[in-house]
């Protein structure tokens, strides 16, 4: 039989065959349909007729049509046949049927029908099969049983690298990393995928330092990355803010062999936009011919995000013109656009074109925008009538945008009761109480404040570090609030003292009312100047040129009097400074920020 290459050649050779009567020869059959579906994925119709018409169906046929339906998105249809294909006893399961009805069961989170198959598998002797036995492992773990995955793989004396990775992702997915390493390093052999498994497995376990130095390793052992590698470390540079090693990689993909996919041109577009750098985010965009919605969603958010919100609308404009439709993810780039730039008219006339032209319906991130952007503008009955309307239910985020407003604007009532909502629904994040505790503090309410922290205390609510990043020379280096760990801690502090000194002589005063602690006024002043990202920008100053842009990653919101000082800072010392907090970028120059002050 030969391979065909063309969906017309493949309908001249079905008609002859159908003539000559070799369409009932189950070899022949199987090959046209495997034909027909890798040809044309999607012709489920057609194929399903072909295969109804063979008077005898092999395992072949049977998997192939299964998988096709599967990789269609329609696991029910796929476990449908599979079921039809125990039923037929001139065409019983083989090694490559249990796999594919496995990674459906798991897609529709059918555990019990899976350990049911597994019984089934058991019965019919499959189990030490490598194929199935590799599947049944990752099928334990991708629902967190990392117990029965574990034992399925000591069930066999030579578990494939395939079982291994199934194993390690297992473990990866509930965040023991330090066990899925361990099996990584006692791993026989090990593929792309394995790779991959371990890589991802740390940025999503939120390590991304340690993906980046397992991606080094696996340069130095040669082993060629593919584009899902990339991507992943692509998110891990992106987490950190590490822009040199950002361009590095992106160097290294054009010289490469690695295949451009459209989720690593995405990741790449979105990889320069975290690090603060929109320029080259344009440029790689601009370069780009086929352009999904996924990557222009990216652009769009990563304009919105760092504070240019009418690039956004006009790269959403375009995004129309070209006969692209927009989903959800675009909105919301667009909407956070015009909150994080103070375009309350564009961004109100965007929300209402969503379910009107575009037939998009908002969900409870699009309020949540709104809430920002009309909070943003002072129109805070407005954002508590949006809430009040919202056909879902406000979450944590639309309650957190309202608060922050009313901060900002100084509405204490209101304030309070958006904060204790806050509290009341997320009580496990320690953010909610420290700002309604600054809230307090800022009106003076020193009991209010104290009190709150005594019920983080009895609530086990512990306080969140705050960290910042910054990379100098292509190394990243971590600040821990009041930190001396780093070598270069003397003349850091000596740095932090020289600012001090400067920046008191042009009027600046730390706002100490922020500092929830029982201490001196020059105490407190102390505990405002040993913030993280004070000594990540002290550190960027006695080690970048002049010229050079600062950038700081930190994990928190930013504190006003961290705001105040980067102004003054930019200004005093001609330096652009770049911070990317939890929620936003501030893009600091000649004493002023992109936000406005508003963040």
């Amino acid at each position: 039989m030969q391979r065909f290459l063309h969906l017309k050649h493949l309908h001249q050779f079905h008609a002859r065959a159908v003539v000559s009567g070799l369409i009932h020869d189950p070899f022949v059959a199987g090959n046209l349909l495997e034909s027909l579906l890798r040809l044309d994925p999607s012709a489920l119709a057609p194929a399903l007729a072909l295969f109804s018409h063979a008077r005898a169906r092999s395992p072949f046929m049977w998997n192939t049509l299964v998988h096709a339906h599967l990789l269609n998105g329609l696991p029910t249809y796929a476990l449908s046949l599979f079921a039809q294909m125990l039923r037929d006893p001139t065409s019983p399961p083989n090694r490559y049927s249990f796999p594919i009805a496995l990674k459906a069961l798991a897609l529709l989170q059918s555990f019990k029908d899976g350990v049911s198959l597994h019984s089934k598998i058991l019965k019919l002797g499959f189990d030490s099969d490598p194929f199935v036995h590799a599947t049944l492992v990752h099928f334990y773990g991708s629902f967190g049983h990392v117990g029965e995955a574990h034992m399925v793989f000591d069930s066999i004396s030579d578990p494939s690298v395939s079982a291994w990775t199934a194993l390690l992702s297992g473990f990866a997915k509930l965040g023991q990393l330090e066990v899925a390493r361990e099996m990584f390093d006692r791993m026989p052999e090990r593929n792309l995928v394995s790779w991959n498994a371990m890589i991802s497995g740390y940025v999503q376990g939120g390590r991304p330092l340690l993906a980046l130095e397992l991606f080094q390793e696996m340069l130095v052992l040669n082993v060629r990355p593919n584009s899902s590698v990339m991507v992943s470390v692509l998110v891990a540079i992106a987490e950190l803010g590490a822009l040199t090693q950002g361009r590095w990689v992106h160097a290294y993909l054009e010289r490469s062999e690695v295949e451009w996919s459209p989720n690593l041109r995405t990741s790449l577009v979105n990889m320069y936009s975290k690090c603060g750098d929109v320029t080259s985010a344009s440029q790689t965009f601009d370069r780009i011919r086929d352009r999904g919605v996924d990557l222009w969603n990216a652009m769009i958010t990563g304009l919105g995000l760092n504070g240019k919100g009418k690039e956004a609308l006009e790269l959403f404009d375009t995004m129309l013109s070209e006969g692209l439709k927009p989903d959800n993810m675009t909105f919301i780039g667009v909407l956070c656009g015009c909150s994080h730039s103070g375009l309350v008219n564009e961004g109100m006339e965007c929300f209402e074109a969503m379910s009107q032209l575009h037939n998009v319906p908002p969900k409870v991130e699009h309020y949540s925008c709104m809430v920002d952007l009309l909070g943003r503008a002072g129109l805070l009955n407005e954002a508590l009538e949006l809430i009040r309307n919202m056909p879902v239910e406000a979450n944590g985020r639309v309650w957190g945008s309202l608060f922050g407003a009313c901060r900002i604007h100084g509405d204490v009532e209101l304030g309070e009761t958006a904060g204790k909502l806050l509290i009341e629904l997320e009580p496990g994040k320690p953010g909610h109480y420290v700002l309604l505790a600054n809230l307090y503090a800022l009106q003076g309410r020193w009991k209010d404040a104290i009190d709150l922290r005594d019920t983080m205390k009895r609530r086990g609510v512990e306080l969140e570090p705050g960290c910042s990043l910054t990379e100098v020379d292509g190394v990243v280096h971590e600040f821990l609030a009041g930190d001396r760990t780093h070598p270069r801690t003397k003349e850091i502090y000596d740095m932090l003292d020289e600012i001090s000194k400067l920046l008191r002589s042009r009027g600046y005063v730390p706002s100490t009312r922020l500092v929830l602690f029982d201490i001196s006024e020059e105490e407190k002043e102390g505990v405002l100047f040993w913030h993280s990202e004070k000594l990540a920008i002290a550190f960027c100053l006695i080690s970048t040129g002049p010229e050079e842009v600062i950038r700081i990653v930190k994990n928190l919101r930013i504190c006003g009097d961290c705001h105040s000082m980067a102004k003054v800072v930019s200004e005093v010392y001609n330096r652009e400074i770049v911070i990317r907090d939890r929620s936003r970028f501030h893009h600091f120059r000649q004493g002023s920020c992109s936000c406005l002050d508003y963040w």
